[in-house]
């Protein structure tokens, strides 16, 4: 089946200009090796390393897209980080993500449409969201199918200031996501985000705290819900709905429906 959203793909990254007050962003699935660009040493004093991929998580952010496309009649905006992240962390500051200058162009591309998909968000809608699509392994320690983090809140800054519990709400995305059966950390008001999970790059440089920014999430998925089909297309499913929920009660999906509001 042809797939339903162009993209534009420039230095390896690929982007579609959408309408709804929503940016996807998929910064580490990418299997592309930039010209010039080595394998990242690690070898840079102050900075986590990581160089495998979080598998299948372009594969959700495009379905995803397509569904919220079919489910509103509008598409979000998407960026996808078609780099490796061997190569190029691109959920890293730049002194972090690459070691090479022939990285930057690639790196600083991301970023760039990032900006100004988020800029255009803000000017068009007045608010929005950023959602930072990631894999993860569970932690044993906090066993659960998908972590939010929110840099302890810091991310969705101007939505707890328009209510403190509206990520916990039954409308939110915790909310819907826990309601379809899913195992969602934090899991309750006052908990801090998981520290391995708690908000990379991205959302502390996109997040509302900034007076240019949306509220932003980094969702963590665990890969027995990305790697597997049947699963992966169940989580997508809901996590479409839950988003489509969203854009409804903030009238951008269809009629407006006031209700409880939340992320």
């Amino acid at each position: 089946m042809a797939p339903k959203i162009p993209y534009l793909t420039q230095k390896l990254v690929a982007r579609h200009r959408g309408t709804l007050p929503l940016v996807l962003a998929c910064p580490h699935d990418g299997g592309e090796s930039p010209p010039g660009v080595p394998v990242r040493s690690g070898d840079v004093p102050g900075c986590h390393f990581e160089k495998d991929a979080d598998r299948q998580t372009h594969l959700i952010g495009v379905q995803l897209a397509e569904r919220l496309l079919e489910l509103c009649g509008q598409a979000p905006y998407v960026v996808l980080a078609e780099f490796h992240r061997r190569h190029i962390d691109a959920n890293r500051s730049s002194r972090c993500a690459y070691e090479v200058p022939a990285a930057a162009p690639f790196y600083d591309e991301y970023h760039a449409t990032l900006r100004t998909f988020v800029d255009e968000v803000r000017a068009e809608h007045g608010f929005g969201w950023l959602i930072d699509i990631h894999g993860c392994a569970p932690l044993a320690a906090d066993p659960a199918d998908v972590y939010l983090g929110t840099a302890n809140g810091a991310s969705v800054q101007r939505l707890l200031c328009t209510d403190a519990l509206a990520l916990f709400r039954h409308r939110s995305l915790r909310g819907l996501l826990t309601g379809a059966g899913y195992v969602l950390s934090p899991g309750a008001p006052g908990q801090p985000d998981p520290p391995p999970f708690a908000g990379g790059f991205t959302v502390q440089t996109y997040g509302s705290s900034h007076d240019d920014g949306i509220d932003a999430l980094q969702v963590e998925i665990v890969e027995s819900i990305r790697i597997e089909d049947t699963a992966r297309a169940a989580f997508v499913e809901q996590l479409a709905q839950a988003l489509a929920v969203l854009a409804l009660d903030l009238g951008s999906c269809g009629r407006t429906a006031p209700q409880e509001r939340g992320l």
